[in-house]
C-alpha cells in the first residue's frame, strides 16, 4: 500500500453521516461496520517506540492479527494471525517477518501491554469497472479502554488509503474532500494519543537516568540529586522485578544500586559518617540478595550461545543444564529475591533513604568536602580513580591472578559511573570519548571475570545434575565440550588483555583524561 492521508475530524460529527455523505456524492462502495478492539504493546522501557513503532493486537469476529505499525504514518510492516493467548516473549511467535523484526527490537525484554482501545470504523471502496478495490476510505472512532468505566472518546478522523498504482484515484478523492468538504490533512499519532490517555507512555513515564548539574552548586547537593534519581529507577523497577516478567527489570534495578553503592563510596567526603555506614550496609545487603538472581538470568540469556558453541550432535545433553538453570532461577526469585523486596527490612530502608534524600542541606555540614563546588570534587575523585587504574593495569602480566583482572575491573566500573552522573559537568565529545575508552577496557575484563565465575560454576552445576541423577553419557560430553570452549575463551581473552590496556593507556587518551579531569587543568565550562 501507498501512504495514507489522514483529516481529523471534530467530536461532534457524526460517523453515519459521513459514510451516507461519501457514499451518495462519491460513488463509493459502502461495506459494513466494523467493531474491533485493539491492545498495544512494547517493552517496559519502550524499545518499540523509540524506534518509532507499535505492536498492536486486533480483535474482530473473525480472530486476532498481531501487527508491528509505523507510528507517525501507520503503516504496517510485518503482521501475523494470532491463534491463543498473547505471548509474553516475541520468542515464542510463529517463524516469520514478525518475530525476527520484534526480536531486533525487544530482546531479551518481555512484550506488555500498555492500553486498549475501541475501534468504530467505516470502510468505503473506491472501485474499476471491474470491481477490483482501488482507494480505501475509512470513517472511524477510537475510544480508550477503562476497566469498570465507560470507554472514553479520543479521536474521530477520515482516512484515504490508495492501493499500490492508485495514486491519481486517491487525488481525486482528497480533493474532493478537501475543496467541497473543507477538511485539512493532519498527521496523528495515534500510539502517542492513547498511550498519554492511558498514562502509560513508556517513553514519557520512566524516570530519567541522566540528571543536569551546574558545576557551581554544592558537591552534596549534587550527589544527593544523582542518587535521587538512581533511587527513582530502583522503584520503577520493582513490581516488574516481582513478578519476574524479565531479566532486565533485575538488571536495571541493579545498575541503579550499583550506581548509588559506588557513588556513596567514591564521594564519602560528602556524607556524615552515620549516613555513610547505615546505607552502605544497606546497599550491599541488596547487592548480595539480587547477585545470585542475576547471575542465573544472565546463564539463561548466554544459554543459546552455549549451544551454538558445541557441535550440533552434542547440544541436546545440554538440556539437563537448562532445566537446572531454569528451577534454580524460579527458586531464587521466589524465595529469596521477592522475599527480600517484601521485608520489613527493604521497606525500612525505602523510608529512610528517601527521608535523607529529601531533607535540608546542613547549611554547616561535618563532612569535609560538602559544600565544596562540584566541578571541583568530581574531577579531583575522578583523577585519582584514573590514576589507580593505570597504575594497577601497568602490574598486571600474563603470570597474574585473576583477582588482580577483577579487582581492575571494579575500579574501571567505579570510574565510568562518576564520569557518567556528572557527565554534564564535561564537554560532550570528550566525555564521551574517555568513557568510550573505559568501556573498550572494561568489556575486556568484564568477558575475563565472566568466563572465570561461569567455568566454576558450570562444574558446580554439573555436580548438581549428577546428585539427581540426571547425568548421562550425553550431558557429559556436552559440558565438558562447554567447558573446553570457555577455557579456550578465557586464554583468548587474557591474551588480549595487554594491547587493549596498552590502547587504554596511550597518550592519546592520557592526554585526554588529563585535559578533562586533572585539577589545575583547563576549567570545565560551567
Amino acid at each position: 500500500m501507498c501512504n495514507a492521508t489522514f483529516y481529523p475530524l471534530s467530536p461532534g460529527d457524526s460517523l453515519t453521516r459521513w459514510r451516507d455523505r461519501l457514499h451518495q456524492a462519491g460513488g463509493l462502495v459502502a461495506d459494513p461496520v466494523q467493531q474491533l478492539r485493539l491492545h498495544f504493546y512494547d517493552s517496559f522501557d519502550g524499545r518499540l517506540l523509540r524506534a518509532g513503532r507499535i505492536l498492536e493486537q486486533e480483535q474482530g469476529p473473525d480472530g486476532a492479527e498481531l501487527r508491528l505499525r509505523a507510528c507517525v504514518s501507520q503503516q504496517v510492516e510485518a503482521a501475523l494471525p494470532l491463534n491463543g493467548p498473547m505471548p509474553r516473549f516475541a520468542s515464542l511467535l510463529a517463524a516469520g517477518e514478525l518475530r525476527r523484526r520484534l526480536q531486533e527490537h525487544l530482546a531479551p525484554r518481555a512484550l506488555l501491554p500498555l492500553a486498549g482501545v475501541r475501534l468504530r470504523r467505516y470502510n468505503l471502496r473506491a472501485v474499476d469497472d471491474e470491481g477490483k478495490t482501488r482507494v480505501w476510505v475509512q470513517i472511524e472512532s477510537l475510544s480508550l479502554l477503562r476497566p469498570g468505566a465507560r470507554a472514553r472518546l479520543l479521536s474521530k478522523r477520515l482516512c484515504v488509503q490508495p492501493l499500490r498504482g492508485y495514486a491519481k484515484a486517491a487525488q481525486r478523492i482528497i480533493s474532493r474532500l478537501e475543496n467541497d468538504h473543507g477538511l485539512r490533512p493532519r498527521e496523528e499519532d495515534w500510539c502517542a494519543l492513547v498511550l498519554d490517555a492511558a498514562g502509560n507512555h513508556p517513553l514519557h513515564s520512566r524516570p530519567a537516568p541522566v540528571v543536569s548539574l551546574s558545576a557551581r552548586m554544592r558537591a552534596d547537593l549534587a550527589a544527593r540529586r544523582v542518587l535521587q534519581a538512581q533511587f527513582a529507577t530502583m522503584q520503577a523497577q520493582e513490581q516488574g522485578l516481582i513478578a519476574n516478567l524479565d531479566s532486565e527489570f533485575l538488571h536495571d534495578f541493579r545498575i541503579a544500586l550499583r550506581r548509588s553503592r559506588s557513588l556513596l563510596l567514591a564521594m564519602k567526603q560528602l556524607f556524615p559518617p552515620s549516613v555513610l555506614g547505615r546505607f552502605k550496609d544497606d546497599f550491599a545487603w541488596l547487592s548480595a540478595v539480587t547477585g545470585k538472581a542475576r547471575d542465573l538470568d544472565v546463564y539463561l540469556l548466554n544459554f543459546p550461545g552455549y549451544r551454538r558453541a558445541i557441535p550440533a550432535g552434542l547440544r541436546v545433553g545440554l538440556e539437563p543444564l537448562r532445566a537446572l538453570l531454569q528451577s534454580r532461577q524460579q527458586q531464587t526469585y521466589a524465595e529469596q529475591l521477592v522475599v527480600a523486596l517484601h521485608s520489613r527490612r527493604y521497606r525500612a530502608f525505602k523510608q529512610r533513604w528517601q527521608r535523607y534524600l529529601d531533607s535540608p542541606l546542613a547549611r554547616r555540614p561535618t563532612a569535609p568536602e560538602a559544600a565544596e563546588r562540584l566541578d571541583v570534587v568530581a574531577r579531583r575523585r575522578s583523577w585519582r580513580r584514573y590514576r589507580r587504574i593505570l597504575r594497577q593495569g601497568a602490574k598486571i602480566d600474563a603470570g597474574s591472578p585473576a583477582e588482580d583482572l577483577h579487582s581492575l575491573r571494579k575500579a574501571c566500573k567505579k570510574l565510568r559511573y562518576l564520569l557518567e552522573a556528572f557527565a554534564s559537568l564535561y564537554p560532550p565529545d570528550d566525555i564521551q570519548a574517555v568513557i568510550k575508552a573505559l568501556k573498550k577496557l572494561q568489556k575486556n575484563l568484564g568477558e575475563i571475570q565472566d568466563l572465570e565465575v561461569q567455568l566454576v560454576s558450570l562444574k558446580g552445576f554439573a555436580m548438581e545434575i549428577r546428585r539427581r541423577g540426571e547425568y548421562n553419557a550425553s550431558t557429559a560430553a556436552a559440558v565438558d565440550a562447554l567447558l573446553e570452549v570457555l577455557r579456550r575463551r578465557r586464554s583468548q581473552a587474557r591474551e588480549d588483555f595487554d594491547a587493549r590496556f596498552r590502547r587504554f593507556a596511550n597518550g592519546h587518551n592520557q592526554a585526554l583524561f588529563r585535559r578533562l579531569l586533572k585539577p589545575g587543568a583547563a576549567q570545565v565550562p560551567v
